[in-house]
């Protein structure tokens, strides 16, 4: 099949979003989406256009989008060149999509879900109404809002909240029973909520918003007319919004509920704490800035009272990359959606400090769901920064190891384990750079010769010891050591590891396997002595007994006891292994 990911798809997948409003991630996963179809045999090269809208619409469902399938397929239809193009997104096409992308069922449509979860709590149609407008709207002002919740589901029950908070009715519908029934929690709810009142701010004060007859609403939002149609309004009318907005300015700007120790949150109990740690579990991260916010306390006086728990024995401490989590003791270990939260707060903080570009960090994060399946809370700064090396990789661009490693306090080998099992979990090609790559960059970064060059790229070739114990990096650089050492050149290990991006000490450790690895080889007679420029160096000077532990000693003296006059005799394994003390 032609390739769904070519530049006449691409093209017209930005004309789309860029004509509905769909932000730049949403965007971004697709692409990366349709990049996945290049190795699925069945998709059909004539369809492929009905394929790619209908993968648009499924990743603008899973952001909680408000877009309609039909404006995409219309929109869809109207960047092709093609007379009445035929582009239609029915469910059955979104199932058989889902099923190429591995995803389990079509997330239901945030408009179905408004109604679904606004009729489960017995709110009139009329206030439904009213929540519908308010996420039309707050996508219409910014999609990014919309889009940036932990799920769709606790986005909605922010619109539900709010509808119901400008309207007068927020203790009628609670954000416990909002958290409950939309599968969240109410601190999620609370914080949807806050984030599009803070969105749509003095728009709210729009009878658009309040729970009166339809034909008196206006039927579209942040019309400057409106304003002076507002002045004429009857005096009853202005009471009412008044009075429902009033309502909404008196509520505590970060919706903290008693429950969650609201008031004088300093003096919150360690009990009030500890139930928003719970409510917060596992659906988001529970960090110490998270439980502040809530309580409306500062951060330290939080972590005080989490600490004093944490000592207690009923919230447990955990490193989920540069932060700290609070898990409750005696529950489940930290699962994939808390271990999720964290890598991409991790990879946020990471774009921020180094600098990255936007569309690198959407890719970085579009690999996540696909990595943690196996992976730990603890792990997540490793694994963020995995992610934002390989999305830079895929990027055709380029991000130092060494440099992501070293933000956070971790050892480079970390990033290139992580790159192996991303690897093999996330459907994407992932530029990696194998150990001759790295010979070749570090010898032109240290201006090298080329008697350098060539005795660690044959080194490489010739070694046949345990490479997976070794990164790529370590590998690499440690043939260059070997190298260099056999050449009599001065080389600061130090900077050449940084130049792998490999620590020092596992560098110097593959170039002792190289050295045991070389030198068994020659014994055994797989390569000729006379075929070796490193022996005079490394057998016949003082230079062996510098090098390496013990194992690497004696697979040197071996090697010399057998250039001794032995060199057209080979060892077997078996007198070799007694050699050396195995």
């Amino acid at each position: 099949m032609a390739s769904p990911s070519d530049n006449a798809v691409q093209n017209r997948l930005v004309n789309v979003c860029e004509k509905l409003q769909i932000p730049n991630n949403t965007m971004q996963i697709t692409l990366v989406r349709l990049d996945q179809l290049r190795n699925e045999p069945d998709v059909n090269e004539e369809r492929i256009d009905n394929t790619a809208a209908a993968a648009l619409a499924l990743s603008a469902r899973e952001d909680g989008l408000p877009v309609r399938d039909e404006d995409i397929a219309g929109a869809w239809a109207g960047a092709m060149d093609a007379p009445d193009p035929d582009i239609a997104i029915t469910s059955q096409q979104l199932e058989a999509v889902a099923d190429y992308f591995d995803i389990e069922e079509v997330p239901p449509h945030p408009n179905s879900l408004v109604q679904r979860f606004g009729e489960a709590v017995d709110m009139p149609d009329e206030l439904i109404t009213v929540a519908h407008r308010l996420l039309q709207d707050a996508f219409a002002l910014d999609p990014t809002v919309v889009s940036g919740g932990p799920a769709p589901a606790g986005t909605v029950g922010g619109v539900l909240s709010l509808a119901a908070l400008v309207n007068g009715l927020d203790d009628t519908y609670e954000q416990s029973t909002l958290g409950s029934v939309t599968g969240t929690s109410e601190v999620t709810v609370q914080n949807r909520c806050r984030d599009l009142r803070d969105l749509l701010d003095d728009r709210l004060e729009n009878d658009r918003y309040r729970v009166v007859p339809a034909a008196q609403a206006p039927d579209q939002p942040g019309d400057e007319s409106q304003s002076d149609a507002d002045d004429g309004a009857d005096s009853e009318t202005e009471r009412s919004g008044r009075s429902a907005s009033g309502a909404a300015d008196t509520t505590p700007s970060d919706g903290a509920t008693a429950a969650d120790g609201a008031g004088d949150a300093a003096s919150a109990s360690a009990d009030a704490v500890l139930e928003t740690v719970r409510s917060v579990y596992p659906d988001e991260l529970p960090t110490t800035a998270n439980v502040a916010k809530t309580q409306d306390t500062s951060e330290s006086a939080a972590e005080d009272a989490l600490e004093g728990l944490a000592d207690d024995g009923r919230l447990e401490r955990k490193r989920a990359g540069s932060v700290d989590v609070w898990i409750p003791a005696g529950g489940d270990e930290a699962g994939t959606a808390l271990t999720a939260d964290a890598v991409e707060t991790e990879i946020d903080a990471l774009v921020e400090e180094l600098s990255i570009d936007s569309s690198t960090r959407l890719l970085a994060r579009g690999m996540v769901s696909d990595a943690v399946a196996d992976a730990d809370v603890a792990d997540a700064a490793e694994l963020a920064a995995a992610t934002v090396v390989a999305a830079a990789r895929m990027s055709d661009g380029d991000i130092d190891i060494g440099e992501v490693s070293d933000s956070r306090g971790f050892e480079p080998r970390a990033v290139a384990q992580w790159l192996d099992r991303l690897d093999e979990v996330v459907d994407a090609d992932i530029p990696r750079r194998d150990a001759g790559d790295i010979v070749e960059n570090v010898v032109s970064e240290l201006e090298l010769s080329e008697a350098v060059l060539a005795e660690s790229r044959r080194s490489l070739e010739r070694f046949d010891g345990d490479s997976e114990e070794f990164t790529a990096a370590e590998l690499g650089a440690g043939a260059v050591l070997f190298a260099a050492t056999t050449n009599q050149t001065q080389v600061d290990i130090d900077r050449l590891a940084a130049a792998a991006g490999a620590e020092t000490s596992y560098v110097t450790s593959a170039m002792h396997a190289i050295v045991v690895s070389l030198c068994l080889a020659l014994v055994r007679g797989d390569i000729d002595y006379e075929d070796c420029d490193w022996t005079t160096q490394l057998l016949e000077s003082e230079l062996s007994p510098t090098l390496g532990d013990s194992e690497t000693g004696r697979a040197i003296a071996i090697a010399k006891a057998y250039t001794a006059g032995r060199e057209g005799q080979s060892v077997d394994e078996q007198t070799l292994d007694v050699l050396q003390g195995n």
